[in-house]
């Protein structure tokens, strides 16, 4: 019996997407990826926002549109996206792990406040 046609391009996406993960301390089954058009995969976080009431955290890849880190959805809304890496659609595993813990070193500093003291809004 012969494997699918698309066996190699699933296989190495899976491989692709557990690197990044396992690169993030996180374990291979928090990850899922699909191979198609577009292929796409997610990667659960451990993180979460504090600057969002400690909404949980994700990544979120589509061979058409990069990676993304964003909120994990609350019942049937779509995921928030906080930070997005559209090039390169597909970068080394290392690159994305670094992008993504300086954008959790981000969310992890006091926003800064845009409004004067002393003076109303509007």
């Amino acid at each position: 019996m012969k494997p699918d046609p698309g066996h190699a391009d699933t296989a190495a996406l899976r491989d692709y997407v557990e690197a990044v993960a396992e690169l993030l301390r996180v374990e291979p089954a928090a990850s899922w990826s699909e191979h198609g058009s577009p292929s796409t995969a997610y990667i659960a976080l451990a993180d979460r926002s504090p600057r969002h009431a400690g909404r949980l955290l994700m990544l979120q890849w589509a061979a058409d549109a990069g990676w993304c880190l964003a909120l994990e959805p609350e019942a049937a809304e779509e995921p928030t996206v906080l930070v997005r890496w559209p090039e390169p659609r597909r970068p080394r595993p290392a690159v994305v792990a670094r992008r993504v813990r300086a954008a959790l070193t981000e969310l992890a500093r006091p926003e800064k406040n845009t409004a004067r003291c002393g003076h109303p809004s509007g």
